[in-house]
Order: C-alpha cells, then structure tokens, then sequence
C-alpha cells in the first residue's frame, strides 16, 4: 500500500491549500480543480483592447455630432465690415475652412470661408484688404455660385 502512495504525487490545492496524495483532476477537499485555466484571461484582452480604443478614439464621435462644422447664416451676417482677420475668428469661434488669395500681386484681397451649418451646400466668404473686412456675402447653398473648392 505505501508503494502506491508514494508514487502518487503530492498536490497543494492553491485554494484551500490543503496537501494530497491523489491522481484526481480537483481536490478532494474543496472540490476546485488543481490546473490553471490560464487561456480564460486571453479573452479579457480583446475586450480592455476594444475598451481603451474607444476612449482613445472618442465613441461621440462616432455616434453623433452635436455640433456641426462651420457657423450659421445669421453668426455670419452679423459681421460688421472692416473687422480685422483675428477679430472675425474671435466673434465666430473658429478659424476659417478654407483660405485663398484672390488676384496676383501684394494688394490682393485674401477670402476666408466657413462653412455654414444650416445648409451643408453652402460657404460664407469674407474677403480682406490690408486685414479689413471689405466684402462678405453667402456663396452656394440658396445662394447663386457654387462653394469653392481647393485647387
């Protein structure tokens, strides 16, 4: 009888710790089984992974957008010629979408463009002189002309 025993092979259970001479797959006091179940953790790191991607990412913004790009028409009808550029950016809170010079040479008017939020079709553009305001006006949308585009 000792014979056998002492071929067996003495576990600890990390449960319970109570040591046994047994060929079993669990502890005969408690029940739970001897190995690790190492591969159940290799289904949490998909999931934390996923998790710290959409944090990083932002999930807002990929589900909705409460606030739109660009000004609306009435934010920008309400800019009083001969602002300057910086001050216009002030009032509207952000910098402009798009910007071009109009012309050749150092007297040219240079246009900013912001998209206006209403209408999706449409631009505002405010063109500047020596950094005044001279001319703003609807480009595309209800408006006639077409919004422009970068070259």
């Amino acid at each position: 009888m000792e014979s056998e025993s002492s071929q067996i092979s003495l576990k600890i259970c990390r449960h319970c710790s109570v040591a046994s001479r047994t060929d079993a797959a669990s502890c005969p006091s408690c029940g739970k089984p001897y190995e690790r179940r190492i591969w159940r953790w290799w289904f949490a790191i998909p999931i934390v992974v996923l998790a710290f991607g959409i944090g990083y990412f932002g999930i807002s913004r990929l589900i909705d957008d409460d606030n739109p790009a660009g000004v609306t028409a009435e934010e920008a009808a309400a800019v009083t010629p001969g602002i300057s550029r910086p001050d216009l950016e002030d009032q509207l809170g952000e910098a402009p979408q798009y910007e071009r010079k109009r012309g050749n040479g150092e007297g040219a008017p240079s246009c900013a463009y912001y998209g206006i939020s209403d209408e999706p079709d449409a631009a505002w553009e405010f063109c500047f002189q020596d950094d005044k305001l001279i001319t703003s006006h609807q480009v595309g949308g209800q408006a006639a002309g077409a919004v422009p585009t970068p070259p």
